[in-house]
């Protein structure tokens, strides 16, 4: 197994940072390698907005619910789908006299930004973690959508889709145990998901506990901040509408 393998395999999100700072030099080569990062026809439909500003983390820490590790972190790196750009560069160019049908960015345009963006968010991931940097996703970034706008006076035709907050630790966590790759990976084609395939994949889970299904979903799914993103990316979704 080679050293990038290796790495890939060990990772683990990090919720706990030191004082320790994260070199300019670093900063550069992992937003440098994010950018290298595969991207649909060339167009990087996303942006990068670097946050080192204690103030801001701190916010974060609050709206991105009430998670005081964030405010704790050295660089967060914001990831936004962005339709903007190229909106106004079509406009400025008059593309409507070639093409009347063009009304702005369209829901196509909006997944191609967030598989763009996400594949730029774990080469930053990637780059991070090889430099001894511990990383950790947040998807709260997703939710309240009128106070993450004003924040980082995000126009039309954006949306924050991940925050990846990193800094430099002292331990590291335990790699949690994923899903059995029978549950996960299949051949050629999705195959039919009976009562058994269902038992089997939550098996470990229901034997340590077997309220399992009912205490998930009222601690995801059924909880304020699930039903707060629900309503904020409803939001975002219908700009690109």
């Amino acid at each position: 197994m080679n050293e990038v393998i290796e790495l890939l395999k060990s990772h683990t999100s990090i919720r706990k940072f030191n004082e320790t700072k994260i070199t300019d030099e670093h900063v550069r080569h992992i937003v440098d390698s994010a950018m290298h990062g595969a991207t649909a026809g060339n167009m990087m439909a996303y942006s990068i907005i670097k946050i080192r500003s204690k103030e801001t983390l701190s916010k974060l820490a609050k709206s991105c619910d009430n998670q005081p590790f964030i405010e704790s972190a050295d660089l967060a790196l914001l990831f936004v789908t962005d339709s903007y750009k190229w909106h106004r560069f079509f406009e400025q160019r008059n593309i409507n006299e070639a093409f009347p049908d063009y009304k702005g960015p369209c829901i196509s345009d909006f997944m191609l930004g967030i598989q763009d963006g996400m594949i730029a968010a774990q080469n930053a991931v990637i780059a991070a973690e090889s430099l001894g940097i511990g990383t950790c996703y947040i998807g709260d970034i997703m939710e309240n959508y009128e106070y993450h706008k004003e924040l980082f006076n995000l126009p039309e035709y954006t949306m924050p889709i991940t925050l990846i907050v990193m800094g430099n630790y002292d331990t590291k966590p335990q790699i949690r145990e994923r899903f059995d790759k029978s549950c996960v990976v299949f051949d050629e084609t999705y195959p039919t998901i009976s009562e058994e395939f269902i038992n089997n994949m939550f098996l470990k889970n229901e034997s340590k506990d077997s309220d399992f299904a009912v205490k998930f979903y009222k601690r995801k799914i059924d909880a304020p901040f699930f039903k707060e993103m629900i309503r904020s990316i409803k939001k975002y979704i219908n700009e690109w509408n």
